[in-house]
């Protein structure tokens, strides 16, 4: 067994902290400063970066919210209106996250004439490592329980020896991580790095789901809504990597006739 011991909130005056929320703003800082050093390697202006770092953040939290609001908030607990924004209470949904802060970069990009898929690139090196900061928020403060286990590496919570999900998209983040630095000085075509993320990443989610304790939904075929989601997204990343490829292979033969 993994010795394992949650981090309790603590307080100072009014305000209520607990790990989660300092590991997710660290999470936003360092992803931060990793996309300007990248963007300046690119002779890219940081100032735009810190512009879309901003916007990213407030898209992916209002993503974030809705989501969670609309396909997890527990059924025996009354929603009200402004229950939605209470945010600070808790309940947080990762791809609403993702699809609020893409959402945020594809308007941004679009208003400012500027290359969406570029700029999605260098922010996903980053995203990865804020994403990975923010789970071991998670881990610190006894989020995502796992299925019960007799496995030698169960963590001890909620009365009883479970998987440590938390810890496993950890170490598969890590793996992405080196997998998609590698990639990254390939440079086969805008967007590459960002689509092989989330091909790889969705991939990663539709297994870990199945040792989360999580309610299915029949609306999604028995699975979790975040399956549904990353199997969507698998099938357009697979896609998109696929036409460019072909895309660059037309070009090549081309050149090659010429």
């Amino acid at each position: 067994m993994i010795p394992y011991n949650i981090i309790p909130m603590f307080h100072i005056g009014f305000l209520h902290i607990n790990m989660y929320g300092i590991m997710f703003a660290l999470g936003a800082l360092v992803a931060t400063l990793l996309a300007a050093n990248i963007a300046k390697k690119r002779g890219i202006n940081k100032e735009v970066i810190y512009d879309l770092a901003l916007y990213m953040l407030v898209g992916g939290i209002i993503g974030a919210r809705l989501v969670y609001v609309i396909f997890y908030w527990p059924a025996d607990v009354p929603l009200g209106f402004f229950d939605i924004f209470k945010i600070w209470q808790g309940g947080i949904a990762f791809f609403g996250g993702l699809i609020g802060g893409i959402l945020a970069l594809y308007i941004y990009t679009r208003k400012h004439k500027l290359n969406f898929w570029v700029y999605a690139d260098i922010f996903t090196v980053p995203l990865i490592a804020g994403h990975i900061l923010g789970r071991f928020g998670d881990y610190f403060t006894g989020g995502h329980p796992g299925k019960v286990t007799n496995l030698p590496w169960a963590i001890y919570m909620d009365n009883a020896l479970r998987h440590p999900v938390v810890l496993y998209e950890i170490l598969g983040l890590l793996a992405i991580l080196a997998i998609v630095s590698a990639l990254m000085k390939k440079g086969l075509f805008d967007g590459f790095v960002f689509a092989s993320y989330t091909m790889l990443y969705s991939a990663q989610r539709i297994i870990l789901d199945y040792f989360r304790i999580e309610s299915t939904d029949p609306r999604f075929l028995g699975l979790t809504p975040s399956q549904f989601i990353s199997i969507a997204l698998l099938i357009a990343a697979i896609c998109f990597i696929a036409i460019k490829l072909k895309g660059l292979n037309f070009r090549a033969k081309k050149q090659a006739i010429i």
